[in-house]
């Protein structure tokens, strides 16, 4: 069961001096601008690799024995991470989130939250957490909101495979995005939070998987766009996310303009309440590939890499030289330096989509193998036959959530 009361308006209105305000169209649905906040100057790809292992619960697939090397030689201060096993465990530093801005209560609060269709949990920090928990953070405040109504009995928690965990009370609110509110919607307010969730740039979490995930106890809750797409035109989201650029997330329309060719669709399995499809092929080249028959992928915008088999990873990486798969920092490198690297590309059910060679180095150089600088590689292998398209997926292509119609759709990027 799920507490589903809602009561769901559309503000037409914006104000123009809003930094990053949401562009409507009443005919259609709005869009919201997308903030590519960098928690460093480099991105912290291994870090990256350890927070999706946590998240997903599963393991890194790398090679074994004399195939698993150990000879980088690691700059100092990417040394220093791994010094410490707990503090490479929980820093999030160096990685990239994107998130909204997201307004709670009357009068509103406005937090930025990490936008992740791989979770269906609206928690936010608060005033409930220790104050050590907050800096660097906005906080929703529910004694300083009319519209607050706490729910006794009701409480939440999100646990990681690495012990991380958040947790606290639940109630309802108002909650805005861009021009929609949902009246009623329920909120988790954290209590406590782990260091792993508190080094981020977010100030929490809205997720839009479907809401059979929500940790909300005894009685679980909707998500937002749940509650909020009966307002919308058509019942979906886009995702259009860059590299090194502001991107947007659409609600209840497609802009044709964000995208070149035709969308590709593929029906999904909602069975495990994600936004998960058929993949069973790969192609490295000109070498096509087959994976499990059982093998699905999952969109997640809260995933950083393209995380898949170990096959496929290693399929890719072998056609580029001096590339290894490295025990000291948990995954495969390549050369920085490495020139016209190949496309990856994988199946999204019955369609080929793609991540190009550009979008495979991730971050700066790591360290050094016999005086040649080496960069963590953006994908990365994983146990299982659940494959993970973040980021990295959608930095190159527009997503399309398509809840009305049980389907995901995607194409290329372009790019104006």
């Amino acid at each position: 069961m799920r507490y589903s009361s809602a009561i769901v308006t559309t503000t037409l209105a914006v104000t123009s001096s809003v930094i990053a305000a949401p562009v409507e169209d009443p005919s259609r649905g709005f869009t919201i601008p997308v903030t590519h906040n960098f928690l460093s100057v480099n991105h912290n790809g291994p870090q990256s690799f350890n927070d999706a292992i946590s998240k997903w619960g599963v393991e890194k697939d790398l090679p074994t024995g004399e195939h698993l090397k150990s000879d980088l030689v690691m700059h100092k201060e990417v040394a220093k991470r791994y010094a410490d096993s707990t503090v490479a465990a929980s820093s999030r530093n160096g990685d990239v989130e994107y998130t909204i801005p997201v307004k709670i209560g009357s009068p509103a609060q406005t937090l930025n939250l990490n936008l992740d269709t791989g979770s269906s949990d609206l928690w936010v920090f608060s005033t409930s957490q220790p104050t050590s928990q907050l800096t660097g953070h906005n906080v929703y405040n529910p004694s300083k909101s009319s519209s607050w109504k706490k729910m006794t009995g009701f409480s939440w928690s999100i646990q990681y495979a690495d012990g991380s965990v958040a947790s606290g009370d639940v109630g309802t609110d108002k909650v805005t995005i861009g021009s929609t509110t949902v009246g009623t919607q329920i909120v988790e307010i954290a209590k406590t939070a782990s260091s792993s969730f508190i080094s981020g740039a977010n100030d929490g979490l809205i997720g839009l998987a479907y809401g059979k995930l929500n940790t909300v106890s005894p009685v679980q809750a909707k998500t937002w766009f749940e509650n909020a797409m009966s307002s919308l035109s058509n019942k979906l989201f886009t995702a259009n996310l860059y590299h090194n650029k502001t991107g947007s997330y659409d609600f209840g329309y497609i802009d044709n303009s964000k995208y070149t060719g035709s969308l590709q669709y593929t029906s999904i399995s909602t069975k495990n309440g994600w936004w998960e499809f058929p993949s069973t092929n790969y192609k490295v080249g000109s070498t096509t590939y087959s994976n499990p028959s059982t093998a699905t992928g999952i969109a997640d915008t809260g995933t950083t890499l393209l995380l898949v088999s170990s096959g496929a990873a290693k399929a890719y990486y072998k056609t580029i030289p001096g590339a290894q798969a490295n025990s000291q920092v948990g995954g495969y490198i390549l050369p920085c330096a490495s020139k016209t690297l190949p496309a990856f590309y994988f199946s999204v059910g019955s369609n080929m989509a793609s991540v190009s060679g550009q979008n495979i180095i991730y971050g700066s150089s790591l360290g050094t193998i016999g005086g040649v600088q080496y960069c963590f590689g953006s994908i990365q292998p994983i146990s299982g036959n659940q494959y993970i398209f973040g980021d990295v997926f959608f930095k190159q292509n527009f997503g399309v959530f398509d809840y009305g119609k049980t389907r995901f759709g995607f194409a290329p990027h372009s790019y104006t």
